[in-house]
């Protein structure tokens, strides 16, 4: 090659290196200007790292070495010159030379929260002839918020001859980074060169919040009826950070309608409150408080709201409802929502309730309910349901760690898993099989590793699910009270008599008008509950008007609807209906229908006596009886078939018995069973001279088995004295045959 060639290639070579050294002094020169350093590694330290010897062992170094660290797995070394180190050359830097595989230099964690456009600036060169892109390279990555490595916007590969270079990222956001650089060089008598880093960022009184940092903390959402705050909508932000930060530039979404949201300082702890522009006035008494424009109002119900940031990034949000005010006369209005636990980011619904300010709220102050809040509470699935022959919906209690709701948490037993997950919400899901289910089968879902947004597990491990068609008869009206108790509300039971999960939101409950047509077709439920085999169901408009008068043995077997058919006294119809309308069960009832020895009709339900007779045969249905409270709303009838039982049975015992509360023998107990419904009973006590002394039962009408107990008093609560007294029990049915049964007793107890 000529001279003159010689020299002009050295001249572009250091022109371009000259250039290169420029641009980026410049570039730091013109950040220096509006951001300050954050963190930095100048490798100042020589001899840090690994190295080989003689034998072919690796030797390290890393003493005193605090901000970084160096992976070397799977490195070959195979003498002192082979090496990935620091070196005191040009005042420090970290070199590798001949080293057989890669090493991953990363720096510790950096914490950025107080900053925004942060920047990355490092120098990365090397020396000697090889150009194996494969042999000889450094790479550049960065991570965010323990996030995936990410490769630097500007030169973030360097492979082969490059000579100098300098991978740049700018304009990170985020709470920690880390810096990771991937090196290789198989060249004995080259050198692969990392010099100083620099992490610099700016900084001033609007540093980047990240999510949670500030929070949604009050919802006046209906403030009429005023219980003492102005009759003004409002929500209130809480400053949960150590450091002001400003709403310049963010967002106020509302169920998806954005408004930006002023400009305004909020101090480290501090409230700020956003209201519609009318209400300002009426409101800035409390304080820090600004108007939206175009503010659109919250709803009564519930919404979602979001506070987004300038860059449009989540820094909290919302999703609340009116059941989170656990309060049915503060849920009518005038009461905000008063967030329990600034600090508690998950499941929120559990962390919510209404104020207990007497005012009904306080807007720019510290929430009247605030206190610790925890979630210990672990989910549970509310309904796991096939809604197709190859997709089930599963429902949990809670929102969920959408992390762990993969196909592979799920298997169907039998069966096998999921080929894919749909997420409806946090808390709702959509598995779709690649097979269809058979119908009318019962199959396990299988949950495997779930948690809930605060890490609690999962209470199951499994559900059963089946795909099924609805037929007539799997679902029987067991027993109704449609002339209930002054105060009281009408209610319909509901038995399955199948083996079928039943889906309730597919049933309907109605009645006909005098043309026989249906009307006042009422779904039973808008969610996907499930009625269990052999469950019953009582349904209600009221339950607080049905549990006060009867004993409810199984609350959880209640459900009140928004809207429930009118069953008039005297008589007519109770439909359960399919949601195509096709009947599934109809029961026509009068009050003639009750026993004839009953005086009051109030609050006296019909019972069905047989589900495996007919619904309107006759016989099928009876009066409630005395001894159950006449109503057995969500458990077994009192009038349900009767055993094989050819005559009446009554049974007493025992043969002495001392009503002192010692546990033993207190009571005297006459048990009976019925061979048929509607009998009634007179139970009369007699002294020993034969003279009447009280009436445990007077024209009682008995269940089909059931005990009727005596403890010793007469009708006025009296104790009779000891002694011995003789027992007369006499049955007799409508249908005039009557049946006497009688027993001596001796009442005993201590003598005064």
């Amino acid at each position: 090659m000529p001279k003159c060639n010689v020299l002009l290639l050295i001249v572009n070579v250091m022109v371009t290196n000259i250039l290169k050294i420029l641009t980026f002094t410049f570039s730091m020169i013109f950040n220096s200007c509006f951001a300050q350093e954050i963190w930095k590694e100048g490798f100042d330290i020589p001899g840090k790292g690994i190295w080989g010897n003689s034998a072919g062992l690796i030797q390290s170094d890393f003493s005193g070495i605090t901000t970084w660290i160096l992976d070397y797995t799977g490195i070959r070394l195979t003498d002192s010159g082979d090496y990935a180190k620091t070196v005191s050359t040009a005042g420090g830097r970290f070199e590798v030379c001949d080293i057989e595989g890669e090493v991953t230099w990363r720096s510790e964690t950096i914490g950025i929260s107080d900053y925004k456009n942060v920047g990355i600036h490092l120098s990365a060169s090397e020396t000697g002839s090889g150009n194996n892109g494969t042999l000889k390279y450094l790479k550049a990555f960065y991570i965010i918020d323990n996030g995936n490595p990410m490769p630097f916007d500007a030169s973030p590969v360097c492979e082969g001859n490059w000579g100098a270079a300098f991978p740049d990222q700018k304009s990170l956001k985020g709470s920690e980074l880390q810096i990771m650089v991937k090196l290789s060089n198989n060249y004995s008598s080259d050198k692969v060169i990392l010099d100083e880093i620099v992490v610099s960022g700016e900084k001033g009184v609007n540093p980047r919040v990240p999510v949670f940092g500030l929070v949604i903390n009050e919802i006046m959402a209906d403030p009429y009826p005023v219980e003492g705050l102005p009759g003004a909508e409002y929500l209130e932000l809480l400053n949960t950070l150590s450091h002001p930060v400003s709403s310049g530039n963010w967002i106020l979404r509302i169920n998806g309608t954005e408004k930006k949201i002023p400009d305004f300082t909020i101090q480290a702890g501090g409230f700020l409150v956003l209201c519609a522009t009318g209400s300002l006035d009426s409101l800035k008494q409390y304080g820090n408080v600004i108007n939206i424009p175009g503010f659109q109002g919250l709803l009564n119900n519930g919404a979602l709201i979001e506070i987004l940031d300038e860059n449009r990034d989540l820094i909290d949000q919302i999703a609340y409802s009116e059941t989170w005010y656990a309060d049915p006369v503060k849920e009518r209005g005038g009461w905000s929502l008063e967030r329990i636990d600034p600090k508690r980011t998950c499941n929120q619904p559990g962390n919510w309730k209404a104020s207990a300010d007497l005012k009904g709220g306080t807007p720019v102050s510290a929430n009247s309910v605030y206190m610790t809040n925890p979630d210990i509470e672990p989910p549970s699935v509310k309904w796991a349901v096939a809604v197709a022959e190859n997709q089930v919906e599963v429902q949990f209690s809670e929102n969920m760690d959408t992390t762990g709701l993969n196909p592979g948490n799920f298997h169907l037993k039998e069966a096998g898993s999921p080929d894919s997950v749909r997420h409806i919400s946090a808390g709702t899901i959509v598995l779709t099989f690649d097979f269809p289910l058979l119908k009318n089968k019962t199959y396990l879902l299988q949950f495997t590793d779930l948690t809930d947004e605060c890490g609690n597990k999962l209470i199951s491990n499994d559900a059963a699910i089946q795909w099924n068609t609805l037929d007539q008869g799997d679902v029987l009206i067991s027993e109704v009270l449609f002339n209930p108790f002054p105060d009281g509300e009408d209610y319909v039971e509901l038995y399955n008599n199948s083996q079928k999960l039943i889906l309730l939101k597919n049933l309907s409950l109605a009645t006909r008008d005098d043309s026989l047509k249906l009307k006042q077709v009422y779904p039973l439920a808008k969610n996907k509950s499930v009625l269990q085999p052999g469950a019953y169901l009582v349904l209600t408009k009221d339950t607080d008007k049905v549990f006060p008068f009867y004993r409810i043995k199984c609350p959880e077997c209640f459900l009140q609807t928004e809207k429930f058919p009118t069953y008039i006294n005297e008589g007519g119809r109770v439909v359960l209906a399919d949601h195509k309308l096709v009947v599934v069960d109809e029961f026509a009832y009068s009050e003639k229908m009750h026993s004839p020895f009953l005086y009051n009709h109030d609050g006296v339900s019909l019972e069905r006596s047989s589900f495996i007779a007919k619904t309107n045969e006759t016989g099928n249905w009876h009066s409630a009886s005395t001894g159950s409270g006449y109503g057995t709303p969500g458990y077994k009838n009192s009038q349900a078939e009767p055993e094989n039982t050819s005559r009446p049975l009554v049974t007493f015992e025992p043969e002495a018995f001392s009503p002192d509360n010692d546990g033993y023998n207190d009571e005297y107990l006459i048990r009976y069973q019925m061979d048929r419904q509607g009998y009634i009973a007179n139970v009369r006590v007699f002294d020993q001279s034969g003279r009447f002394v009280t009436l445990l039962a007077k024209n009682e009408i008995l269940a089909t088995e059931g005990t009727i107990a005596w403890n010793g008093k007469d009708e006025t609560g009296k104790r009779l004295p000891i002694g011995m007294y003789v027992v007369l029990v006499e049955v007799f049915h409508e249908s005039g045959v009557v049946h006497r049964f009688k027993d001596g007793v001796a009442l005993t107890g201590r003598v005064e």
